[in-house]
């Protein structure tokens, strides 16, 4: 070791990166690790310890040495499987079975055994003492070089990934050093009893016994950090903790608090991760919700994590106005000519445009539910009930009339509740997900009153459809006792904003009232009733037409509104072009495409590729011209998918045409007689986008002849079967607290129509394209990116 610090901090980095980082990572979990002697602990134990003081002198940039960022997560991640060697934990675990009385240990190891036959008691606590001060000692030194790093304005991640790591196993060894990081939290009482609301226990419940049973599994310096009583963890976290001398001189009241508290940065969301991992060493093996519960620092950790999501949620309310991110120029600048004195408008925050998809806690929830992470099934299903527990305590503290927090709890609710189920469809464990609390929360969304809650919440319906009605009671739940309740229908059919009757009629056409493969009884049943509704609007609207005709009245306007002025929702393509597969690959992709094989997007149609080399082998057979192929090479480098073989332009309006009758015959184009597609076809991504349209174009404000209101395509046609007789509608006047809404009917059904008439184009289009039938084809997706403001 005394060679190694005489090098330079390459050389060092050298031989970290060729010794001693492949055999810390070979021997990570080698069998010779758990029986040991205590001659081998004391020896292992000082190697390390030179090793790890070492690395954290080259690190800290001692005797003038210097780390280059290429260098550094070589030299990090070496620290980290010198932090992680489970030698470090023998004197733990011994400590804690000579506290542990009448309770098995959790993880027993023959270590302890041999040791004590070995040597004498004095000896072996001499031994012990000395490695778990040395550990302590470097985790220290950690903590010092994690408050300087994360202290600086920019920090790399592979230092933040280490210091959240760092700090995670000085919150568990390290006596002293969870109750300052806990402190510098700031856990607000009405936090952690809305923690506690979320377990089912009152402010006033009290667990010593259990938690005294919990803690002492623990470290003894984490043991008063164990959840007894809301009071006794209020009333330990106002007295000011001791330190020690090593923990004083850190400056633990700094810049970096800010981001240990979550903000700015992954190192609280690395340390939640490493937390529960370490969690599992101390849990007992089939450890009760309880028990969690009342580990050190557990209700604490979900107490915070609450803060960071009501953080998220509320965030637009506490930002500042555009004009503080963008100053208006003053009004002489604006006369005068550029130069480059002009000021430099300032940057938006780097989370503004950040998708929610793209938040960290986002992503924290993601990699900790992921099977590629080193946690164990037991604590992951504990991590996703808390993290359910903590999004329901973050949901009932929103106000349904503060839109903006609506708005970004739809956004949350729309990637978490997506991993959950997930995650829950991955593993044997049962569903735990509160379904009915969800739903209620969508129902009270849509009381709101408020347009752009509305519209996010059917946004947020669309897109979750197929997990929220993947249960058939849930189904039913949602679609005949909810969304086509009469009275709910009547509401959002006939609502006064455009914008919100085009989200909530492309919610019933594509969502509810689109048939799949297998159509069940509860599917029909759910048809029949939007049939019913629609039916009944329809009556309505005769009725006020019928009486404003008889008085003298104006009539009711069958003008169609756009969603937005001079805008309207159309299907656009999605996914981009695929540009890589033509010359910005290697020649021979291009000289031959038919020799890979591109898979489709459903399995029991053939690839594009196969079919390309066998138009190709005909056109040759045909004796087609040289100059011919040379422009199918020129095609080829073209990046736009190709997805059918070389054919005349007549034959190709032919086949449409064909495909137009068969459609309309009712009969699927494009099939052998073998079953097999004749023509292969691409899944693409579509979606709904509002985009400008001509004024001399446009099917708005103009006056149109309605007929009796339609269901989207074939879906007439399957409900046809199952109606004994045709259904007759008859005027009837609206009545109920939505009856005032009926003189927007006209207008709703005009628009209604519209809609349908894009749906059935859509489909024929993508069936003239090569999709085989109705149930394959894509559905759009529906979004609200355009209303989205920054931040």
């Amino acid at each position: 070791m005394g060679r190694f610090r005489s090098r330079t901090s390459t050389l060092k980095t050298a031989v970290v990166r060729s010794s001693l980082l492949p055999f810390l990572r070979n021997y990570e979990n080698h069998p010779s690790n758990t029986p040991l002697r205590l001659k081998d602990l004391d020896r292992r134990a000082n190697i390390l310890n030179r090793w790890w003081t070492g690395l954290l002198e080259m690190l800290n940039g001692r005797n003038g040495e210097s780390v280059t960022g290429s260098d550094r997560p070589a030299i990090l991640e070496a620290v980290a499987l010198i932090m992680v060697r489970p030698e470090w934990n023998i004197p733990f675990h011994i400590c804690r079975s000579r506290s542990c009385t009448g309770r098995p240990l959790l993880l027993t190891s023959r270590s302890i055994t041999s040791l004590r036959s070995t040597s004498s008691d004095l000896l072996v606590d001499s031994v012990l003492q000395n490695v778990k001060n040395s550990y302590v000692q470097n985790l220290l030194s950690q903590m010092a070089y994690v408050v300087e790093k994360m202290s600086a304005r920019r920090v790399p991640a592979s230092v933040v990934a280490f210091c959240g790591k760092a700090t995670a196993y000085a919150f568990y060894y390290c006596e002293g050093v969870a109750d300052v990081l806990v402190r510098l939290w700031s856990p607000s009482p009405q936090r952690i009893r809305r923690v506690l609301a979320e377990h089912h226990l009152k402010r006033d419940a009290v667990l010593k016994d259990l938690s005294e049973s919990v803690a002492a599994n623990f470290p003894s310096g984490l043991q008063c950090l164990a959840f007894r009583s809301l009071r006794a963890t209020t009333r330990y976290l106002r007295y000011r903790p001791q330190v020690s001398t090593a923990m004083a001189s850190i400056p633990w009241q700094g810049p970096w608090v800010g981001r240990w508290a979550g903000g700015d940065s992954d190192l609280f969301f690395v340390f939640i991760k490493v937390y529960y991992n370490l969690l599992d060493k101390f849990l007992p093996t089939e450890a009760t919700p309880d028990e969690a519960l009342c580990s050190p620092g557990y209700i604490l950790l979900e107490a915070q994590i609450l803060t960071v999501l009501d953080n998220i949620i509320r965030k637009s309310d506490g930002q500042p106005p555009s004009d503080a991110l963008y100053p208006p120029l003053p009004y002489d600048e604006t006369l005068s000519e550029t130069d480059t004195s002009a000021p430099v408008l300032p940057l938006p925050p780097a989370s503004t445009n950040r998708s929610m998809a793209e938040h960290r806690l986002i992503m924290s929830l993601r990699d900790c539910l992921s099977g590629s992470t080193l946690i164990t099934k037991t604590i992951r299903e504990l991590f996703a009930r808390s993290f359910e527990r903590i999004l329901k305590a973050a949901a009932r503290g929103t106000s349904v009339f503060n839109h903006h927090a609506c708005f970004t709890l739809c956004d949350f609710m729309e990637e978490a509740l997506a991993i959950l189920v997930r995650y829950e469809s991955g593993t044997s464990c049962t569903s735990s997900l509160d379904w009915p609390f969800w739903l209620q929360v969508c129902r009270q969304m849509m009381e709101s009153q408020n347009t752009m809650t509305e519209i996010r919440l059917y946004a947020f319906l669309y897109s979750l459809w197929s997990i929220i009605t993947a249960d058939e009671d849930r189904k039913r739940q949602v679609c005949l006792q909810w969304l086509l309740d009469e009275e709910c229908f009547r509401k959002q059919f006939n609502h006064w904003c455009p914008m919100v009757r085009a989200y909530h009629m492309r919610l019933l056409c594509w969502r509810v009232g689109r048939l799949g493969e297998c159509n069940t009884e509860l599917d029909n049943i759910i048809l029949k009733t939007l049939a019913l509704r629609l039916h009944r609007i329809w009556g309505g609207f005769l009725y006020l037409q019928t009486g404003a005709l008889e008085k003298g009245g104006p009539r009711l306007s069958t003008a169609p509104c756009s969603p937005a002025p001079g805008r309207r929702l159309l299907i656009v393509r999605n996914d981009s072009q695929p540009s890589s597969a033509g010359m910005f690959l290697t020649f021979d992709s291009i000289l031959s495409p038919s020799s890979s094989t591109v898979a489709t997007a459903y399995e029991r149609h053939s690839s594009l590729g196969p079919i390309m080399g066998a138009a190709e082998s005909q056109d040759s057979k045909n004796g087609q011209s040289v100059g011919k192929k040379s422009w199918a090479l020129l095609r080829n480098m073209m990046p736009f998918a190709v997805s059918a073989s070389d054919s005349s332009a007549n034959q190709t309006k032919q086949g449409n045409a064909a495909a137009l009758r068969n459609q309309n015959n009712g009969s699927h184009p494009y099939k052998r007689s073998n079953g097999k597609d004749s023509i292969a076809f691409r899944a693409h991504s579509f979606k709904f986008a509002l985009e400008w349209i001509g004024s001399d174009k446009t099917p708005f404000g103009k006056e149109r002849q309605l007929y009796q209101p339609r269901l989207p395509l074939r879906t007439s046609d399957d409900l046809l079967p199952a109606a004994p007789t045709p259904v007759t509608v008859h005027d009837c006047e609206p009545n109920g607290a939505t009856a005032n809404q009926g003189k927007y009917a006209g207008r709703a059904l005009a628009e209604w129509d519209l809609l349908i008439e894009e749906y059935r184009d859509f489909f024929k289009r993508r069936l003239v394209e090569g999709v085989p039938n109705d149930p394959l084809v894509e559905t759009p997706t529906l979004g609200i990116e355009t209303f989205r403001r920054p931040g």
